[in-house]
């Protein structure tokens, strides 16, 4: 039944840019970036063309992914047309449950907005329900660059040291982010409920108003579910102290990457040190609230609080499927996951999984799969990544399992 899988709270259009170095380095060209531009944070927002390439090579330098506001959509739209791209269906909830439909687990979605593309493209296996009253379309500009992407500069080069993404949106439905009728009569029957797409939302009192009325519909799960909510790059930062008020109170976890992390302790983290991790972990317990966290990253992920075990079980399905995307992209199914299930694990998780540090603290690492490819993908796999993790904790049988 798709119904123990329920996944919300809100779906995109993505149109996937093929990176295409020529045609980038025009751009690069004709605005005249300078080295010094380079130094600041990727923006949170972005008002024309010149902002959004600032944006993207920001995160090629800093070696960071991000989302970013793009306040003219005409402009949004333009910075596309310079580009191919390839038409997907994005956020959270949706890549989560396409990821899970690949190795035959169904689910349900809850969309903000409907058009032909989501109709066209969402599995028969994935089912949905929709707030919106009419069809509208605001597509997610995703740029997606390899390992060694060089850019010439005005001053100077840039070559980035790994593949990322920066992801470029306009989109009200998501910004609004209004909730079902049918929402409550689905959360009733759910085994995992995955909470995510909040990040988008511009305004505290319209925040404070969903997420009230999203804990009322929480109250209609069985008390065995398991309710997960997904961290993202916000467009306000202030947004997050928000969330705080209400999620910790709601999830039994709350999941987040490697920088959202760094954006909540306000400190740089060397993932690949033991005491720095056990004390991320526990800060991060500390400051979310939530009874337990999971951070997950390129190479591992670790997990601190209550039902450590059962969660760090399902990081590990987690790392399994997002390292399944990373390596074939869209084109894989039971067959390819297998597989990758019997590749080397990450030398660093494995290491971490060993150190005294993270166990002293009670932080439980579920090490990475170490697969190789001339042409990773990127998008989606924090996405993927929960998917994985939902999937696995939907099979268990929520918080049965102890």
């Amino acid at each position: 039944m798709t119904e123990r899988i329920v996944l919300g709270l809100g779906g995109t259009v993505d149109y996937e840019l093929y990176w295409d170095a020529e045609a980038f380095q025009e751009l690069v060209d004709t605005h005249g970036i300078h080295q010094a531009e380079l130094e600041d944070a990727p923006p949170a927002s972005a008002v024309d063309e010149r902002e959004m390439l600032l944006a993207v090579l920001r995160s090629m330098r800093q070696s960071r992914g991000c989302e970013c506001y793009a306040a003219d959509k005409r402009a949004l739209l333009a910075f596309a047309d310079h580009f191919t791209y390839q038409v997907t269906l994005g956020g959270t909830c949706v890549r989560a449950a396409l990821a899970m439909e690949r190795i035959g687990v169904a689910s349900t979605v809850h969309l903000v907005s409907i058009n032909d593309d989501v109709r066209r493209l969402l599995p028969d296996a994935v089912a949905r329900v929709c707030s919106a009253e009419a069809d509208s379309l605001d597509p997610h500009v995703i740029v997606q660059y390899p390992a060694g992407a060089a850019v010439r500069l005005a001053d100077g080069e840039l070559t980035a040291h790994r593949p990322n993404r920066v992801i470029l949106v306009n989109d009200a439905p998501n910004e609004d982010l209004r909730l079902s009728k049918d929402l409550p009569r689905l959360l009733a029957e759910a085994r995992v409920v995955l909470i995510s797409g909040f990040n988008t939302m511009k305004s505290a009192s319209e925040l404070r108003t969903r997420l009230g009325e999203l804990e009322n519909a929480l109250a209609e799960t069985p008390p065995d579910a398991v309710v997960v909510y997904e961290d993202a790059g916000f467009h306000n930062d202030a947004m997050r102290e928000v969330i705080l008020e209400t999620i910790p109170h709601l999830v039994d976890l709350h999941s987040l990457n490697e920088d959202e992390a760094r954006h909540y302790l306000g400190r740089a983290i060397d993932l690949e040190d033991g005491a720095q991790v056990a004390a991320m972990m526990t800060d991060l317990h500390r400051r979310l609230g939530a009874p337990t966290v999971m951070v997950h990253t390129s190479r591992y992920a670790a997990v601190v609080g209550e039902r450590a075990a059962l969660f760090r079980e399902a990081a590990e399905a987690g790392c399994l499927l997002a390292s399944t995307r990373f390596l074939h992209g869209d084109r894989y199914g039971v067959e390819e996951y297998t597989e990758v299930a019997w590749a080397p694990r990450e030398e660093t998780g494995e290491r971490l999984a060993r150190a005294s540090e993270p166990a002293a603290a009670g932080v439980l690492i579920a090490p990475g799969f170490a697969v190789r490819t001339a042409s990773p993908t990127t998008i989606g796999l924090g996405d993927t990544f929960i998917g994985g993790v939902v999937a696995h904790l939907a099979e268990k049988g929520g918080l049965q399992t102890s």
